[in-house]
């Protein structure tokens, strides 16, 4: 496991909020390619993540593709890789900081309650970005679900 991975799963959900509002949106022309998803938070938070997308078509979840400000899931389904619910990138004011940012947007077509959330986008460093799932709905909007997005040349290996 890396070091930003490491230092996460470290803090508290409000502490990786406050790390995000001190961090800045990627470019958008830097986030194209493979990037390989990794939860983040305490370990209560990380546990309830692969029950949560197993129920809502995204079990199994490997991270995104990302080509021209569209992006994919890909998911490992019975031992291959799959795409599954397009997005685009929108630029947006955070429902966490009120600044501008860049975020993931799932598009209407997708099921339910993919057409509801957004995934906002902060970079660490060169090869990490921290996203922050949130649902468009009442209180929701504040409650951020963490994540890592780190960039690769490849697939990895089933």
């Amino acid at each position: 496991m890396n070091n930003q991975v490491e230092r996460l799963n470290q803090l508290s959900v409000g502490e990786i909020r406050k790390l995000f509002c001190t961090l800045s949106p990627p470019e958008a022309a830097s986030m194209s390619g493979l990037f390989r998803g990794i939860f983040v938070g305490p370990g209560w938070l990380c546990s309830l993540w692969g029950p949560l997308l197993a129920i809502t078509g995204l079990g199994g979840w490997w991270g995104k593709e990302i080509d021209s400000g569209n992006a994919i899931n890909i998911v490992v389904h019975k031992g291959n890789y799959e795409k599954r619910f397009p997005m685009v990138f929108v630029e947006q004011t955070s429902y966490l900081d009120g600044k501008p940012g860049l975020a993931f947007r799932y598009q209407k077509g997708n099921p339910f309650p993919w057409p509801w959330i957004v995934d906002e986008l902060r970079r660490i460093d060169a090869q990490h970005v921290l996203g922050m799932t949130l649902a468009e709905v009442g209180p929701f909007k504040r409650l951020p679900f963490p994540f890592i997005l780190q960039q690769r040349e490849s697939l990895d290996g089933l």
